[in-house]
């Protein structure tokens, strides 16, 4: 695994697809509601915040489109909205932009334009048009002198029985300005030992058994365990989370797995047990 920054839309998918495929598998941990009407409006009530290393505040954009879906039960429209935390740091900002919207080119606008124009065309052409909902939430999960964590709600609902979210971490070095991956927190030479630890405590938390098979219950690739790259550094444990479909069917959701930093203490870089110092000084 390379320096290569893995946005949300790449991290989920693996490539780009048009919304016309279908589901779109940007993801959320928790699905906002938002007032159904007709107009545009951008930082609608920003919220200011303070802390002993950066300031910044939440930025808040939603468009809707022009065209209202009826039916038996409802008048809706579709709309895209997003939440982002802003900073005065422009290096900072692009690397919440890359990680909130996939893309380093992206503008907020431009893919809420592209998300309602891909819907107005659908819906011009369809006999029983659905509301479509993109959804990305992103907030400020941690935040030390040296470190920023973030974390990235998304719901998706483009037709179907369902749509689909998903919670996705980011981490950005603030020292050095360069963002930070699993390889960074533990190299590469150690991860088949992290594996092994955070499969011990899987087990333990799923109630199997030391030599029961994963491949009857799990999605994992040929019964053969392992850990995502989607993870966030808490004060006391390392948090790997699964979203939706990666392990589990879409009824069980996500599954979040806490590997103690005690039990992986000797795996961590320097640069990890940086961050974890100014984590637990908090």
């Amino acid at each position: 695994m390379g320096k290569r920054f893995i946005g949300i839309l790449d991290f989920i998918l693996m490539r780009k697809k048009t919304i016309n495929t279908g589901w779109i598998y940007f993801g959320v941990a928790c699905v906002f509601s938002a007032c159904q009407f007709n107009s545009e409006s951008s930082d609608a009530g920003k919220q200011a915040v303070t802390t002993d290393t950066l300031a910044y505040e939440y930025q808040h954009y939603v468009l809707y489109s022009d065209h209202i879906v009826k039916t038996n039960e409802t008048t809706d429209t579709s709309f895209y909205a997003v939440s982002y935390p802003s900073f005065k740091d422009s290096a900072v900002n692009r690397f919440v932009l890359t990680t909130l919207l996939g893309s380093d080119t992206a503008t907020v606008e431009g893919s809420a334009r592209t998300f309602v124009n891909e819907f107005d065309e659908f819906f011009l052409s369809d006999a029983f048009p659905r509301v479509w909902t993109s959804e990305s939430h992103e907030k400020v999960y941690n935040i030390t002198p040296t470190y920023l964590g973030l974390v990235t709600d998304v719901y998706t609902y483009t037709g179907g029985a369902h749509g689909n979210y998903a919670t996705v971490f980011a981490h950005y070095d603030l020292a050095n300005h360069t963002p930070l991956i699993l390889d960074d927190i533990v190299t590469k030479p150690f991860q088949n030992e992290l594996i092994a630890v955070a499969e011990r405590y899987f087990r333990k938390q799923e109630n199997l058994a030391v030599d029961q098979p994963l491949d009857d219950r799990y999605f994992f690739d040929q019964g053969r365990f392992h850990i995502p790259d989607n993870f966030a550094l808490e004060q006391d444990s390392l948090l790997f989370l699964y979203n939706i479909y990666e392990i589990k069917p879409y009824v069980d959701g996500q599954t979040k797995l806490r590997v103690p930093y005690k039990e992986i203490d000797r795996l961590l870089t320097d640069l990890a047990k940086r961050i974890v110092a100014e984590l637990t000084d908090k």
